[in-house]
């Protein structure tokens, strides 16, 4: 096994993984499928392991193990797309692109686009990257550098990263408008008894709905859950039940088809802005939190429609 993975060797891995198959790769990259299909082989090869099943001699899809290795080197690899235009950057003293790590609820969010909007006015030659990661995905991005902040539900658990909060809110209940409950004004776990209650899973989210529960002495029967909250919502649409979720999840959605009640007991979170403590944000950087904290004050729903308000 020879152990030097080389720069072209990852990008053509991660041209075939983003595109789904060579052709597409090949012509992403300006180059022939034989030279990426060289690559690729060259790549297992120094890790080891086989990355694609292959079909007469040509990688077809992504093994189990091609998949692990593309979710962990994912950050590397669109970090290393980065150092021409960071050079740049260091070249001209300018930053010319922001790089923001969001959860969907709030890269989704209304607050978001209205904060992009603004910056828009006083930024307009500065590229912006967004990254929509898992909370359990987020922290590793920042501590990597691999973006400039990220904005998720606080608190942080990892050392060496700051947080500015931007927001208290408290989680919501969101069903379809003709749902049997809604009618009512709050929900608690007494109405939502013999419901289909959905809830997120293996989030921080979900703990904080736990810990809301057990300091009121209440429990709740979870019909179904599911990782993401925007999933949980899309569920609630459809009318398999009612969502316990995040404020911002709901935006995403018409009113048309996803009401939005208040929930008790009290579920308090807070978003704020990730950041490594020993790094300074830019002054672009610094901006754009400025303008979202602005945009979050600005109305007191998440979504500009306050639970009951329909």
């Amino acid at each position: 096994m020879d152990n030097r993975i080389g720069l072209r060797q990852l990008r053509a891995f991660h041209a075939v993984m983003t595109t789904g198959n060579v052709t597409a790769a090949a012509q992403n990259l300006n180059l022939t499928q034989p030279a990426v299909s060289k690559q690729l082989t060259a790549l297992e090869h120094s890790l080891g392991i086989t990355l694609f099943h292959r079909k007469s001699g040509s990688a077809t899809s992504a093994t189990r193990e091609g998949i692990a290795f593309f979710k962990a080197s994912e950050a590397t690899i669109s970090g290393l797309e980065d150092l021409l235009m960071i050079a740049r950057d260091i070249a001209t003293n300018s930053q010319r692109r922001l790089r923001i790590a969001a959860t969907p609820p709030i890269i989704n969010s209304h607050h978001m686009m209205q904060a992009i909007k603004n910056f828009r006015r006083d930024y307009e030659d500065i590229q912006i990257s967004f990254e929509a990661r898992a909370r359990i995905d987020i922290e590793d991005w920042v501590v990597r550098r691999q973006v400039d902040f990220a904005v998720a539900l606080l608190p942080a658990s990892t050392p060496g990263l700051s947080a500015r909060k931007l927001v208290d809110t408290s989680a919501v209940v969101a069903m379809a408008p003709d749902h049997v409950l809604s009618g009512e004004d709050v929900l608690t776990p007494e109405t939502v008894q013999g419901h289909q209650v959905i809830l997120p899973s293996r989030q921080l989210l979900r703990c904080r709905i736990e810990e809301a529960l057990k300091a009121s002495g209440e429990t709740l029967q979870v019909g179904m859950e599911a990782s993401s909250s925007l999933t949980c919502c899309h569920m609630a649409a459809s009318g398999l039940g009612v969502a316990i979720c995040d404020p911002y999840s709901p935006s995403t959605f018409p009113q048309s088809i996803l009401t939005v009640r208040a929930w008790q007991p009290e579920v308090p979170l807070s978003y704020g802005a990730l950041m490594p403590k020993d790094v300074d944000l830019s002054r672009p950087a610094a901006r754009f939190l400025d303008l979202l904290e602005a945009s979050f004050s600005m109305s007191h729903s998440p979504d500009h429609r306050e639970p009951r308000h329909d």
